[in-house]
């Protein structure tokens, strides 16, 4: 965006990005009338969200956000590419655009502390390479509270950039962007983060005055979390882990169904060789399976949504009801994962078989080489 010379820019909210106004009070950067926007000034959408956890969504569509990223890659330097270690897909536009950039960038996977304990066998780097399809050493895995952790990441850029550098923080919504950004920098102070997906709305730059370096907060992807649009802002709080994935075990058979809360539905539909399945569903503490025949599962996705099964509560229930859902096969074989975006995902850990996913239309899972292994199962 470009000024008259002399006139002034709008204000931006140091929270989310956002420019400030006093127009419309559901409108990004709004501020109370009486209140003259000026720089440094907080929105009140991001005053709520830090002393309240008040959280409210705003459109924001991935088309936008490419638009925001193209104008800012026009004058940085590099960057670092965070993914959420609990959704572990590289989103294929971003990756085309950096290939198209040519900048030098690294990969961050955040959250891995809500892993790596199930990692018996030390750190899953063979897993990881092949599940991003890069080679270790492009690539940290930390946490964004994490002081060393972000250290490490500083000293790549300090190794690669100089003083003057503009460095871009890109990726998924909630991957740890803007927590990143207030650890590696005390200047980010004002700068809003919090479990609710979506919270930044506008680039936020901020120097590093030790490294000389600017870093620039990119909001994230919409699109690699389905019930970012869907779902109410409390229901999406309680999506997210509070300290790390609850491992929940199954022993199924033919007609075993698996809820993920009332959002996703995983049934066995054919055991070709008979045996059980032995299978181990990674989850938020929230969405910890509930295990049913198949017959019954519409009827307590129906009765119990927001009790037993605590997502989604009853406001959402029916918004989802409103939304056409379908019915897709998969066929699993030891050692792969079945990912379902933004609940986690299903392990097999003994034996093959056919499943079927019943979800929302938009709802699209993937299989995958199975992060986390293990052949002992516990009955659930």
């Amino acid at each position: 965006m470009t000024f008259s010379q002399g006139k002034e820019p709008p204000a931006i909210c140091p929270g989310c990005g956002a420019f400030l106004q006093s127009d419309d009070p559901e409108a990004p950067g709004f501020v109370p009338e009486g209140l003259k926007p000026r720089q440094g000034m907080v929105c009140r959408r991001c005053f709520r969200l830090v002393h309240y956890r008040q959280a409210t969504k705003a459109p924001l569509s991935d088309e936008q956000i490419f638009g925001i990223l193209r104008r800012e890659m026009e004058n940085a330097d590099g960057g670092i590419v965070f993914l959420d270690a609990l959704q572990l897909a590289p989103n294929p536009r971003l990756e085309k655009q950096l290939k198209e950039w040519g900048k030098p960038f690294l990969k961050v996977i955040n959250k891995y502390d809500m892993l790596s304990s199930w990692f018996r066998d030390g750190p899953s780097t063979r897993q990881l390479e092949t599940i991003l399809g890069v080679s270790k050493d492009d690539f940290l895995t930390m946490n964004a509270l994490d002081h060393a952790a972000v250290r490490k990441a500083l000293t790549w850029l300090e190794s690669r950039f100089s003083r003057g550098a503009r460095v871009l923080l890109m990726g998924p919504v909630n991957s740890g962007k803007t927590t990143f950004l207030r650890s590696a920098c005390a200047e980010a102070r004002f700068a809003s983060s919090s479990p609710m997906p979506g919270t930044t709305l506008g680039p936020i730059g901020v120097s590093n005055s030790r490294l000389g370096m600017t870093f620039v907060d990119i909001p994230g992807f919409r699109s690699d979390d389905p019930w970012i649009p869907i779902l109410c802002p409390d229901c999406l709080f309680r999506l997210q882990p509070e300290k790390k994935l609850v491992r929940s075990s199954f022993s199924l058979s033919l007609g075993d169904a698996l809820l993920f809360g009332g959002l996703v539905e995983v049934k066995v539909l054919d055991n070709p060789k008979g045996n059980r399945l032995g299978t181990a569903a990674f989850t938020p503490e929230s969405l910890k399976p509930h295990r049913t025949k198949s017959q019954r599962a519409a009827e307590l996705i129906e009765k119990h949504s927001g009790e037993l099964l605590r997502i989604p509560c009853r406001g959402c229930r029916t918004v989802l009801d409103g939304i056409p859902r379908t019915e897709a096969e998969v066929q699993l074989s030891k050692g792969q994962d079945l990912v379902l975006p933004g609940c986690g995902w299903l392990t097999l850990l003994r034996g093959e078989g056919i499943f079927s996913v019943a979800a929302p239309h938009f709802f699209k899972f993937r299989v995958r080489a199975a992060l986390i292994g293990g052949d002992e199962i516990d009955e659930g």
